[in-house]
């Protein structure tokens, strides 16, 4: 059975707030394991992701999970952040580095490390708590040996799961479960997807990630440049092909990046849904 995680970014007005409800009411139908909300500048006044966690979980009944960073906040103003969220009745975070913003911290005690983060969250809260993975290494990378070491300790101070950047080569995902496993990382993990809706922008992001998009799916999507639909048609079909390939190897648990697109993400969904709704059926009816 395939399992979704989707990851939504908070809407900057209320008409886009309006749409992110409406969609992911939608999307909870196909009772994806949860949805996470990235995390937002300046979060402690007018923090945009605790505000869509707080209204996302009164409209929907499915785990709504929040991004959090540690390295920009003192370590007294994270675990604030972590007692509104609990006090929400939030249950699970994914707990990340972020990127360092500034040099000048106050001498105040910080979290320096993602794994610095985990342990005090779990010597506090009885949370579920996510962390990333980086199938082509991190962008900050200081070799493989050191990625894995540093993902190893991460999971030792207490995660829960490993939620992977997207990457479009399968045999690299592939070569990064098994790598986990030799080097004895037992979490569960969740393959990310990026269905690409604009390869411009996709090269961008890679380009920020350290990814590389493969040439025949740089060629296949240049062929529909300038066409909205079939680039759309196009990411779809690309997305169910890896999903597909890497569920074959055993790979059942994906995060898609939905980028607040909701046609793309369930037309996803859907595809891997249906049959399972009607192979429920079909055995309803063997049965009566």
């Amino acid at each position: 059975m395939i399992n979704f995680s989707l990851e939504y970014f908070p809407p900057n007005d209320q008409e886009s707030l309006k749409s992110l409800i409406e969609q992911a009411t939608v999307i909870s139908t196909y009772s994806p394991h949860y949805m996470s909300i990235t995390h937002t500048a300046n979060p402690m006044v007018n923090n945009p992701t605790m505000q869509t966690v707080e209204i996302l979980k009164k409209q929907l009944a499915v785990r709504v999970t929040p991004h959090m960073t540690c390295i920009n906040y003192s370590k007294t103003e994270i675990m604030q952040m972590v007692q509104d969220y609990s006090s929400l009745g939030v249950d699970s975070v994914v707990a990340l580095r972020g990127n360092k913003k500034h040099n000048d911290r106050e001498n105040k005690p910080y979290f320096d490390n993602s794994p610095e983060f985990i342990s005090a969250l779990n010597d506090n809260f009885d949370f579920r708590i996510s962390i990333s993975g980086y199938p082509e290494g991190h962008p900050e990378r200081k070799g493989i040996i050191a990625d894995f070491l540093y993902l190893k300790k991460k999971c030792d101070a207490g995660a829960d799961e490993i939620i992977t950047q997207w990457c479009f080569s399968n045999d690299t995902v592939l070569r990064y479960r098994d790598l986990c496993a030799s080097r004895n990382i037992n979490v569960p993990i969740s393959i990310g997807i990026l269905p690409i809706s604009d390869m411009e922008k996709t090269q961008h992001f890679a380009k920020l990630c350290g990814s590389v998009i493969p040439r025949e799916i740089k060629e296949a999507f240049n062929k529909s440049e300038g066409n909205d639909k079939a680039t759309e048609d196009l990411g779809v079909r690309v997305a169910i092909q890896q999903i597909e390939n890497l569920s074959n190897e055993g790979i059942y648990n994906f995060h898609l990046y939905t980028l607040n697109r909701s046609e793309m993400t369930k037309r996803i969904i859907q595809h891997f849904a249906v049959p399972r709704i009607d192979e429920i059926a079909r055995s309803e009816m063997r049965a009566s």
